[in-house]
């Protein structure tokens, strides 16, 4: 016998719009803006460039990925354990591992570095849910 699993609600990196979609499925379209959209999660295992990385999930970078792109932007957060080169925006939170290493720009409702984690540079703007902005100019370490 199948076995059923609700579905998922995913909101729209284009427009915004929050729809559900299958627990399983990984792009659609948005219903508001007519928009192809990736609803998956996106796992960097090794070396992704591209000029743009974006989905409705999560982006996770393992160890021994590599993120080099214009722009990524993720709807419900970034992990980094590897390496991230971009300027990130995010609706959910970020977390930059012991051994990750991050350069550009970031746009998230909360950040998170560990004991270990390098921030080479960029702009960062950190904005929670009563919409109270701390903006942090990154220093070259």
């Amino acid at each position: 016998m199948a076995r059923k699993t609700a579905p998922r609600t995913v909101q729209c990196y284009l427009c915004g719009h929050r729809f559900e979609v299958g627990p399983r499925a990984m792009t659609t379209s948005c219903p508001a803006c007519f928009k192809p959209l990736r609803v998956d999660d996106v796992v960097v295992k090794t070396l992704e460039q591209v000029r743009k990385l974006q989905t409705c999930g999560r982006i996770v970078v393992q160890r021994r990925g590599r993120v080099c792109a214009q722009f990524v932007q993720a709807q419900e957060g970034v992990e980094v354990d590897g390496v991230m080169e971009a300027k990130v925006v995010s609706r959910g939170p970020v977390r930059i591992g012991p051994k990750a290493t991050w350069k550009g720009d970031c746009r998230a409702p909360t950040l998170s570095v560990e004991s270990g984690g390098t921030i080479v540079g960029g702009y960062f703007e950190i904005a929670g849910d009563s919409n109270d902005a701390c903006a942090v100019r990154g220093q070259r370490t």
